[in-house]
């Protein structure tokens, strides 16, 4: 796989001058008019892949902090790539094995049990630990995050964030359902009557729970009712299913009934609903945060309201690493410069929260005073900060087959959110392919 990106314009206008002015010295020394300089040497130019799987207001924020980096930096440069999603990791997987890797990469916290294998172990590599190389410490970041990224006694990642959905609602929706805008549902039952409020005296959609309606997203509506109710994906021992029982099929009848209710229609995309100004409520990550602020919607963001037994939302953290190098690519001098990147960009990660939406890792970009005075801060941040404060937070399963798990549940979560199939025949069925994938 070939790593290539855009260069920088600025770059390539220096590129340029100089190229020219050099020519004109050359010519006016052949006539002996003027005498030439010492050599017209220039610093060594260390240029580093960034690979990622940021998209939209994401990428944006991202692309501000390189930007910013380059600008602050003479003799080492990032050369931001920005990955899919959905293809994100096999590719990465694929530029690891053809030793054409990143050297600066990002890993979901869920995903480490299943990526170690393609990443540098910080502590121990090559060029000896580099998180000492870099002076990162784990006392500056948020402490579950931070111990989220050791597997079998070594480091591989350094946090960037945490991030997690929330409830999204147009105040100008409630005020013409009757609703008070200030004060947006935080039970089942007040979250049922808004619902109908918005449905018959609004006349619009209501709710949406789940982004853009991807199968994984799909997935994580429905796990976050039944993680509210104490559910657990896998037995204990990780060897088999656990949640077709009385909690995971509750949970799927509430998710499927919010169709059947005509609080929204099956195979519909809530973020573009909600910026269209159609749609009630929603649920939403705080990536989500650039879309809102730029749709003109007057809308408010509160916790997600508690639908079982504890009030639960789905969350994940987002990682930098060191792809696997190969020597002959990859210099000592090279890694610590990575490592020294990453630290670069934590320290300056509250750029991360006021464009991106997300919550920094690092203590001190916690604290930074443009994040905390800024418009994201104040319209998000402030809530989903303390929803994980709160202990709301759930992260996805954590297993070496977790992709896999996931990947055999969505399709049945989904037919049964549009309708196509019972839950309790979804449940089963998921069920049955989950303890194929893991018996194999």
């Amino acid at each position: 796989m070939g790593w290539t990106g855009d260069g920088e314009q600025g770059a390539t206008m220096t590129r340029r001058a100089f190229l020219h002015g050099a020519a004109a010295l050359t010519a006016a020394a052949a006539v002996g008019s003027v005498r030439l300089p010492p050599a017209l040497a220039q610093p060594r130019v260390m240029t580093l892949d960034y690979y990622t799987l940021f998209h939209s207001g994401d990428a944006a924020a991202m692309e501000r902090i390189v930007r910013a980096f380059n600008a602050a930096h003479q003799t080492v440069r990032l050369n931001l790539l920005q990955g899919q999603w959905a293809e994100y990791y096999a590719q990465l997987f694929a530029a690891v094995g053809a030793g054409n890797a990143p050297h600066i990469g990002i890993c979901h916290t869920s995903r480490i049990l299943d990526v170690w294998r393609a990443l540098t172990p910080l502590d121990e590599s090559r060029a000896g630990n580099l998180l000492d190389a870099a002076g990162i410490r784990g006392r500056d970041y948020t402490k579950t995050v931070w111990d989220a990224g050791v597997h079998q006694g070594r480091r591989y990642l350094v946090p960037l964030d945490s991030h997690m959905w929330g409830l999204w609602y147009n105040k100008d929706i409630f005020r013409r359902a009757g609703l008070d805008p200030d004060r947006p549902p935080e039970t089942r039952e007040e979250f049922e009557r808004a619902c109908e409020a918005i449905r018959t005296r609004a006349n619009t959609l209501a709710f949406h729970p789940a982004e853009d309606a991807l199968p994984r997203k799909i997935r994580r509506a429905w796990e976050i009712l039944f993680w509210g109710q104490g559910g657990s994906l896998l037995t204990p021992d990780g060897r088999r299913a656990a949640f077709n029982e009385e909690r995971g099929l509750r949970a799927l009848d509430y998710l499927a009934g919010m169709i059947r209710r005509g609080w929204n229609q099956p195979g519909t995309d809530g973020f573009k609903q909600f910026a269209a100004g159609q749609l009630g409520m929603l649920l939403a990550g705080n990536w989500y945060l650039p879309t809102a602020k730029d749709s003109n919607v007057n809308f408010g963001f509160h916790y997600v309201p508690r639908f079982f037994d504890r009030p639960t939302t789905w969350g994940d953290s987002h990682n930098l690493v060191i792809p696997r190098q190969r020597p002959e690519r990859t210099s000592n001098e090279m890694l610590v410069a990575a490592i020294r990147a990453i630290k670069w960009i934590n320290e300056h990660s509250d750029i991360w929260g006021v464009y991106g939406g997300h919550i920094p890792a690092f203590v001190p970009a916690q604290r930074a005073k443009d994040l905390l005075e800024s418009d994201s801060w104040k319209l998000a941040l402030s809530k989903f900060t303390d929803m994980a404060n709160r202990g709301y937070v759930h992260y996805p399963l954590i297993h070496e087959r977790a992709p896999q798990v996931h990947s055999a549940i969505e399709p049945y979560v989904q037919e049964a959110y549009n309708g196509r199939l019972a839950p309790r025949d979804a449940l089963a069925r998921a069920e049955a392919e989950v303890n194929r994938v893991l018996s194999s």
